[in-house]
């Protein structure tokens, strides 16, 4: 397991890999974390159009943090 800074994944892009679409970058993300168990439940990754086209993606949506990247596997909501 490797560690990493915020500040790192702050600069990726965030990739939907069912459709290959930019969701945008992670430093534009707010974290939904669980009170009682301190555990990140959700990423709130905001859209190229503000707030109203955020995604929300689960913890466990995350695939793979890359180099570049981070791929994630969510329901696109315009599909």
């Amino acid at each position: 397991m490797e560690v990493v800074r915020f500040s790192d994944l702050a600069a990726k892009e965030v990739i939907n890999f069912g459709n290959g679409k930019c969701l945008g970058h992670f430093s534009g993300c707010d974290l939904r974390i669980d009170p009682d168990t301190g555990k990140i439940k959700e990423v709130i990754l905001a859209g190229r159009s503000g707030f109203f086209s955020s995604f929300f993606i689960p913890w466990q949506a995350i695939i793979r943090v890359g180099i570049d990247t981070i791929i994630v596997s969510i329901q696109d909501k315009n599909e």
